[in-house]
Order: C-alpha cells, then structure tokens, then sequence
C-alpha cells in the first residue's frame, strides 16, 4: 500500500514539475530497486529516433522564418547547392522516398526521379541546437541518456516506473511532449535492450512508439530482411543471401557455428543480434581483451589538429601503460574523431612490426590525425590500439636505431613501475606541463578512464 501510495504521489509530482524530475529520475530508481527486496529487475531501455531529422529540423526552421511551404509535407530534400546541381541527398521527406529517392544518391540522380524536388541546404549550427533541446527533454525522464548520433538517443528506463508509470505509457508521453515543444516527431522503441530498442524504433514511422520484447521477436524482427538487422551492410546481405539467409529469422536458425565461419567473431555478434541479444558474453571478453582504447570529449571545441596534439599524448600515454601492464602489443592504431554535428570519423593503421610504446603510438596517432581532420570544430578524440598479442618482436633494418628503441623501452618500463609505486602524478611528460588549460584536462580524463577499466 506504501509503495502503491508513494509511486502515485511522484508521478503527479512528475507531471506537473517536468523541469525538477532529473535528481527524482535517479531517486525513483533506487527506491525502486530497494522496494522490490533486492529482486533483480528487468531492464527497460528507450530508442529515441527523430525522423527525418535533417529534414525535419530544415523544415521547422524554415516555418519559423515566415515561409509558408511545410518541407516535410512535399517531395523535399536536404543537399548540395541546387543550381549548381551537385552533392547528394543528406535526409528526405516521407513523400520524396515515395519517388525511390535514397539518402546517399546524387542529388542529380535524385532530381531525375523527381523534377519537382525541393532542395534545401544543410545548417549544421541549427542541427545541434535541436540535439541539445531534445536531450535536454530526455534528461528529465531519466539520469542515463546515452547520445548514440546528432538524432539518436538510448534511456536506461528501469525502475522509472515509480516516477512517470508504465514504461509505454511514459513513451507515449516523451513523444508527445518532444512534438509540442520542439515541433518535430520522434519515433520511441521500448526493449530490455538497446539492440531491440534500436530495431523498434525503425518500424513504422513517423511519431509512432514500438516495443520489441523477447517474446516478440519472431513475428515482429525475423520476418524483416536480413538487411534491416542492426551491423548487417550491404556486403554482408550478399554473402548471406548467397547462403540462402534472406530473412532475420532464417539467420537466427542457422547454425551457429556456420554464421562464425563465415564473418569470424563478427558473425557470432549478428548471430546473437538476430536472436535479439545484444551480444555472447564471450565476445564481449574477446573484443575486451584484444583492443585498447581511450577517448576524451573536450573542454571546448577544437579547429586544428594541432591544438589536439597534448590531448592525443595523453591519450596513447594511457593506452601504451596498459598495453605494457598486460605484456602486449599492438600491431593497428585507430584514431576516430567526433565533430560538433556529432558526427563520427575513424582512419587506421597496420604497423609493421607490433608496439606498445607510447611514442610509437604517439607518432602513428599524431599522422593519421593529420590525415583525417574535419572540416567542422571536433568536440571528441579517441586513440585505440588493435589486434594485440604477446609477440614482441621486431624486424630491425639498416635504418633501425636499436639503441634508441631499447632506451625508450626502458624508459617506458621505468616511468610505468614509478607511477605503480608513487602514483600516477609521479611522472607525467612535459609536454603535459605547458601553460595549456585543455592539456591536463585531458590527461585526467584519461587517467579517470584507466581507473574505470581496471
């Protein structure tokens, strides 16, 4: 009766004080939890999925700049300079993909199709505003909002339903109050994963919520094709449906084993994504085992790869440590990158011979760095070290200096045993001890982000 009494007085609380429900969001859930005895309670995780966002937040823009033409409503697109007749097709409108128009396609091709096809150009500044104020919704209906793109967003719902009630219920609610507010429609997946949140979320659209639970599996995700599952591309399809896999459902009854020989530890992932389980706990050890990473979201936005050159440091300082705290190496280096648009970039490299020293990393980093920086402000930078192994061997040439690679590893091995003894200040580069404001920042959440992996 307590709890009964309890969870009805929050959610009219809840209802009518929507700005102060994010500390009783985290509150909710633990009382929750703790009402419940103890007893495990099964997640509940939100998709949410703005559509056609681009689209979507070009035409609300446009609607508030006094024109009277509604881009959403007409064949409509967002792209390149339209006279110029170039670029492609960044989103569409429901009614421009009636026309076999796709996201990708030259807008030339696209106009080709449709003649009459409004173009509009991208705003990128107005884009990430609509993102903030859509997750600064989210963030009252729960603490745990994981940004997955500039229009994506996973809830960690479970135990809510002490604040705002059942979690459908609560879908419904976030979707109406995203259309009033902000002007655009979202579509919400309810799951006890994010795996089936995700696909729920892609089915009928727009302003619709879906719920994918495990019992709905088979009538609600296997018949759709198997390119509609989550981590299947195009060059996947082909090899499935070579195999005779057209369906999700026909790759969730093959054989297990027969998937695995297929696409490697990849193929033991979509096995179990096409089953409706996010992943094998096996294949979560695997992947954590073999890659090292670290990344940092900074201090403000950076517009020179120079200007990430500490925080890149810092970052190949902590993954080279634990490379050499476990005794491997690492014989490919990935840098990704995350713009202000939040949109994500990644270039790697094979070495020739494997490594876990902190320069090597440093100087292979710094160059694919160079390689691949955006032409918007980067707000994320992350180092990761792949395909490691016990070898540590490493084929000298005429051009090697041994000597100098064996009194960097010494010193590496040196600087690792001091900050196991003294702590992690006890040596710290100098390059990390310029007058920079950005560069000890970054250097602790790195640090921060090795405790967290221990």
């Amino acid at each position: 009766m307590f709890i009964q009494l309890l969870s009805h007085i929050l959610r009219k609380y809840a209802r009518r004080r929507h700005k102060k429900t994010r500390p009783l969001a985290s509150a909710a859930r633990m009382w929750y939890n703790t009402a419940k005895g103890g007893a495990c309670v099964e997640k509940v995780w939100f998709h949410v999925d703005v559509n056609s966002a681009f689209l979507s937040w070009s035409a609300l823009k446009l609607l508030r700049e006094g024109q009277a033409l509604d881009l959403r409503t007409v064949p409509s697109a967002v792209g390149g300079d339209e006279e110029k007749r170039h670029g492609v097709v960044l989103a569409k409108s429901g009614p421009a993909k009636a026309f076999g128009i796709h996201t990708g396609e030259s807008l030339f091709s696209a106009r080709l199709k449709c003649p009459q096809l409004v173009v509009t150009p991208p705003d990128f500044d107005w884009y990430v505003q609509n993102s903030k104020a859509l997750i600064a919704i989210l963030g009252d209906y729960t603490p745990d909002v994981e940004q997955y793109s500039i229009d994506e967003a996973f809830l960690d719902m479970t135990g809510t339903e002490a604040l705002f009630g059942p979690p459908l219920q609560t879908a419904h609610a976030i979707r109406e109050r995203v259309r009033r507010e902000l002007g655009f429609t979202v579509n919400i997946g309810v799951a006890p994963n994010r795996l089936l949140a995700k696909m729920a979320s892609d089915f009928e659209k727009p302003d619709k919520v879906h719920t994918l639970y495990p019992a709905e599996v088979p009538a609600k995700m296997w018949p759709l094709p198997v390119g509609a599952l989550f981590g299947v591309g195009p060059s996947a399809v082909k090899k499935l449906n070579r195999c005779g896999i057209l369906t999700i459902g026909d790759l969730a009854q093959s054989e297990r084993r027969a998937i695995v020989d297929l696409f490697g530890v990849r193929g033991d992932t979509l096995w179990n994504y096409a089953n409706g389980r996010e992943a094998d706990p096996v294949t979560k050890q695997h992947t954590r085992d073999n890659t090292y990473g670290n990344s940092v979201t900074l201090p403000r936005d950076l517009t020179r790869p120079e200007q990430a050159d500490a925080t890149m440091l810092a970052l190949c300082d902590s993954v080279g440590r634990r490379l050499r705290a476990d005794g491997r190496t690492a014989r490919v280096v990935t840098v990704q990158l995350v713009d202000n648009a939040f949109r994500r970039s990644s270039h790697q490299r094979t070495l020739p011979d494997p490594t876990n020293s902190t320069d090597r990393l440093y100087q292979v980093a710094r160059e694919l760095l160079e390689q691949m920086w955006p032409q918007r402000p980067v707000r994320l930078v992350g180092v990761s070290a792949e395909k490691t192994g016990t070898d540590q061997f490493e084929q000298l040439d005429l051009f090697t200096d041994s000597t100098r690679r064996q009194k960097q590893e010494k010193l590496d091995r040196t600087a690792d045993a001091l900050r196991r003894r003294f702590g992690g200040a006890a040596v710290t580069r100098a390059t990390l001890l310029t007058p920079d404001s950005r560069k000890p920042s970054a250097l602790s959440a790195a640090k921060q982000r090795d405790k967290e992996k221990e």
